[in-house]
C-alpha cells in the first residue's frame, strides 16, 4: 500500500536575545520588564511583527492533519488528496514569503519601534538588532514529499506495537477533547457538529489505513444526518445534548476504533414519543453507550 508522507521545514526567528549578566543586575535605572520575554533574555523585535511565522506553523499543523496523520516526523495522506494539500501549502508559502518580505522592510522602523518602547535598553536593542541577512537567512518555509510502501517490512515492524489506526484516533480524540476543553456558551447551533464533520473528514481520507475508520464514518454520518436536520427544529436542543455525549466519548481512542468497528454509536432516541423533547437541562446524551478506553494519550507538537 503506497502513500506519501510531508516533511515540513519552516524556520523563523525568536526575536529575543540573550542578555548580559551583569546588564541584568545593572542599576543603572534600566526597566527590565520593558525588554525581557523571559529571565536572561531581551525582546528585540515586537512580538506583534513576528506572529504571521507563528500563525503560518499552525495554518501547516492544521492542512496537514486535516487528511492526514502524523508519521516519523511527517505527515501521512493518501495519493488522492495530495494535489489538494500541496495546492493549501503552497498558498501558506505565498503568505509565509510575503509576511516575510514586509518584515525585511520594516526592520528598521521595528527597531525604532522598539527603541522607542524602551529607550534606556537603545544601546541592547540596536546591538543585537537581526540584519535585513540574518532575516532573509534565516527565515524559510518549504516542504519535500516522499513516497512510502506501507507494505515494507521495516514499517511493518516499526508500527507493530503501535499501529497507524491508534495514532490516527489519538488525533481524533484530541480533536474532541480540545472542543470540550473550550467553554461553550453563548454559541449559536448545535455546538460540536463542525467536530464531528472534521473528524468525519480525516476518518474518510484515512480510511483506506483501516477498515473501522471506514465504519467511524458510517456511524458519524448518522449522527451528522441527524443533527442537521435538527436544525431549527423544536429536536435542536436534544440532537446538542446527544452530539455532546458523542464528542465526550470520542475522548478516547479505544472507543473510536471500537464505534468504527461497529459502524454505529448506540445512541438513545432524542425525542421520547410520550414526554415529547427534552429540555436542555434534561441529561439526554448521558445514555450515550460508547465503550470505556483508556485515557487520551495527548498528540506531541511537531517540530520544524
Amino acid at each position: 500500500m503506497k502513500t506519501i508522507v510531508f516533511l515540513p521545514e519552516m524556520k523563523a526567528i525568536s526575536g529575543t536575545r540573550s542578555i548580559d549578566r551583569n546588564l541584568v543586575e545593572a542599576r543603572d535605572g534600566r526597566d527590565l520588564d520593558k525588554v525581557l520575554a523571559s529571565a536572561g533574555t531581551i525582546q528585540i523585535m515586537p512580538k506583534d511583527a513576528l506572529k504571521p511565522f507563528g500563525q503560518a506553523r499552525k495554518a501547516v499543523d492544521r492542512v496537514l492533519l486535516r487528511k492526514g496523520t502524523r508519521f516519523f516526523g511527517g505527515f501521512m495522506v493518501a495519493d488522492a488528496v495530495v494535489p489538494e494539500v500541496q495546492a493549501e501549502l503552497e498558498k501558506i508559502s505565498l503568505d509565509f514569503d510575503a509576511a516575510k518580505a514586509r518584515l525585511i522592510a520594516d526592520l528598521p522602523g521595528l527597531i525604532t519601534l522598539r527603541v522607542s518602547e524602551a529607550p534606556e535598553w537603545e544601546d541592547v536593542i540596536r546591538a543585537n538588532a537581526p540584519s535585513t541577512v540574518d532575516l532573509a537567512e534565516n527565515i524559510s518555509f518549504g516542504w519535500v514529499k516522499a513516497p512510502i510502501d506501507l507494505a515494507d517490512p521495516e514499517i511493518v515492524e516499526t508500527l507493530k506495537g503501535d499501529p497507524l489506526a491508534i495514532k490516527i484516533a489519538r488525533e481524533m480524540a484530541q480533536m474532541a477533547s480540545t472542543h470540550l476543553s473550550k467553554p461553550q456558551t453563548g454559541k449559536k447551533g448545535i455546538a460540536g457538529l463542525s467536530v464531528l464533520q472534521a473528524i468525519r473528514v480525516k476518518a474518510q481520507a484515512l480510511s483506506f489505513i483501516d477498515s473501522r475508520l471506514g465504519g467511524l464514518v458510517a456511524a458519524l454520518d448518522a449522527v451528522i444526518c441527524d443533527a442537521n436536520a435538527a436544525k431549527g427544529t423544536p429536536t435542536q436542543s436534544a440532537n446538542s445534548l446527544v452530539v455532546g455525549g458523542v464528542l465526550q466519548g470520542m475522548t478516547k481512542a479505544s472507543a473510536i476504533l471500537a464505534v468504527g468497528e461497529a459502524g454505529a454509536f448506540d445512541l438513545p432516541s432524542p425525542v421520547d414519543p410520550i414526554l415529547g423533547t427534552p429540555d436542555a437541562d434534561d441529561d439526554v446524551a448521558a445514555d450515550v453507550a460508547i465503550p470505556v478506553a483508556t485515557s487520551v494519550v495527548p498528540v506531541s507538537s511537531w517540530a520544524f
